[in-house]
């Protein structure tokens, strides 16, 4: 008889649960659910350890690994398995929306490319996460082959308008972007929806900026004449892409300390040194792409090359990234609330590991004791800061107002 896996247990509930209204079998949601369980405790997707994983756990009547990779594959091919159907009914529930609205009402999402190797390319569109990164929507082809004109942006429009089916509409949508993404189709997709944009601009690129007197200058003079030392900053407002009609945009830009390459964005809004910040955040999407590669579902190694199958392996490694983040989230605030209780006079030092790590290594005790614990039931606190500035935070506070503890 199999086991009782509490992992896998809650994994079908909520799965079960998120796809009732589209009246999927039971049975090919008892295979995702197995697919991601098998995920997490393999961390990998390579089908062959999740089927060893799999069979150590006695999840399933299965005599040999073989049978249950041949389950696997299976589950790889179902093709009533989408993002649409059996995650973002998930993401509607399990996000704190309501805290969130209640606070700053800005919710930050980022956009950019990846790839596996030399086989499929993807494009994503993720939370900014307590340091990393939520997978909301993604689409994939492949890698290396060059898109019919328009195909992109038609993928990019469709990816917006999936993931404009979790955000509220009350929030305030601010999408990050890389270099790549300055150029007036992005705007004009995103603003089309009523959300902003924060985009890295190319600064010794070709751009031209207009400014309020109506004076044309290339946007990498202006950025070599105003941030022409280290230290130096500034920010206007104007028009830009004199190709595409002009679009209003203003500029943010930077010569921080310790930096090389000077900073400067483009956005909607107005010109303020915040939007700074929040295009920092982009840069939690790096945790994101290194939860699907080195330090977690190891995708580079998965041996899956067929594109139908990377529908489903995509979709099972957002949901154990979201199980994953659910369950770190969840230790990192025990982590602060027991250090704030219990405070200790030393200096501030990094956390040990990611919250993806602390997720991680929790639901791996969890299997390996087979203790029951329940999932979180929502991701809070959605406009948090990183884990890593929190926790450093707390201890320079402690460090400089605390008292010392005496043995």
């Amino acid at each position: 008889m199999p086991v009782h896996v509490p992992l896998y247990q809650e994994a079908f509930e909520r799965l079960f649960a998120s796809t009732r209204r589209v009246r999927l079998r039971k049975t090919a949601v008892r295979r995702l659910a197995l697919l991601v369980t098998g995920m997490v405790a393999a961390r990998s997707c390579v089908v062959a350890q999740i089927a060893l994983e799999l069979f150590d756990l006695g999840l399933t009547r299965a005599c040999d690994p073989e049978h249950i990779e041949r389950r696997v594959r299976r589950t790889l091919r179902d093709l009533r398995l989408t993002a649409r159907d059996c995650y973002v009914p998930m993401l509607r529930t399990v996000l704190d929306w309501t805290s969130l609205l209640r606070a700053q009402r800005v919710v930050l999402l980022s956009v950019d490319d990846s790839s596996q190797a030399e086989h499929v390319h993807l494009l994503r569109i993720g939370l900014q996460y307590w340091g990393g990164t939520l997978p909301l929507a993604w689409a994939h082809w492949q890698q290396n082959v060059a898109l019919p004109e328009g195909v992109y942006w038609a993928q990019f429009a469709q990816l917006l308008a999936q993931v404009a089916l979790v955000v509220p509409p009350e929030a305030e949508v601010v999408m990050l972007a890389d270099r790549a993404f300055d150029v007036p189709t992005f705007i004009d997709h995103v603003t089309a929806l009523g959300w902003h944009y924060v985009v890295r601009a190319k600064a010794n690129g070709t751009l031209v900026f207009r400014d309020q007197r109506q004076r044309e200058q290339p946007l990498r003079d202006l950025v070599r004449q105003r941030l022409h030392a280290v230290g130096s900053r500034w920010k206007s407002r104007g028009f830009a892409f004199k190709d595409a009609g002009w679009r209003p945009v203003s500029v943010v830009g930077t010569w921080a300390s310790g930096q090389e390459q000077k900073l400067v964005v483009l956005t909607d809004l107005p010109a303020h040194w915040k939007v700074l910040r929040w295009y920092r955040r982009r840069f939690w999407i790096e945790a994101g792409f290194r939860q699907d590669k080195r330090k977690g579902w190891q995708w580079e190694s998965s041996q899956v090359r067929t594109l139908a199958y990377q529908e489903r392996l995509l979709l099972a490694m957002a949901w154990a990234s979201l199980l994953v983040l659910s369950v770190g989230v969840e230790q990192a605030r025990a982590k602060l609330a027991h250090r704030a209780a219990h405070p200790r006079r030393v200096r501030a030092r990094h956390p040990r590991y990611s919250i993806f790590g602390l997720g991680l290594r929790a639901i791996r005790d969890w299997l390996s004791t087979r203790a029951v614990h329940p999932l979180p039931a929502s991701l809070p606190d959605l406009d948090a800061s990183s884990w890593d500035q929190q926790w450093v935070q707390l201890q320079r506070h402690q460090f400089i107002f605390g008292q010392t503890v005496r043995p």
